[in-house]
């Protein structure tokens, strides 16, 4: 199954599961199936879910047996580089400041969210 996500920010999120044409979908913490190993081929565009907050399956093509589907990808705010839990200390001892994470962990925090906010195209 292909899965192709829209970047979209929300602060919402979206975990997407495939076992052959049944994808599960979870958000919050909730799950939902969408089977659909018995569509006949081409578009699906009627989606909905009584489980599901929210719904992120946009719409679904199959086209001789294979499946791809169209879904939003949530993505959160840009981050931030975070403060350690590494104390800075005067000449006194006094904690006067934390240490911020290394260059690197938030380069590549920053590149993992970058991702996010491209349309992405995944072999589920």
């Amino acid at each position: 199954m292909k899965l192709i996500t829209l970047p979209q920010r929300s602060d919402l999120t979206a975990e997407y599961q495939a076992v052959g044409q049944v994808l599960t979908v979870t958000v919050y913490g909730i799950a939902d199936t969408f089977d659909f190993s018995t569509a006949p081929d081409g578009e699906l565009d009627d989606f909905g879910s009584d489980t599901l907050p929210l719904c992120p399956i946009l719409r679904a093509e199959k086209s001789g047996g294979e499946l791809t589907v169209w879904a939003l990808g949530w993505y959160g705010p840009r981050p931030e580089r975070e403060m350690q839990h590494t104390p800075v200390t005067d000449d006194a001892g006094e904690v006067i400041d934390y240490r911020p994470e290394p260059e690197e962990d938030y380069e590549a925090r920053l590149a993992e969210w970058e991702a996010l906010t491209q349309e992405r195209e995944i072999e589920i």
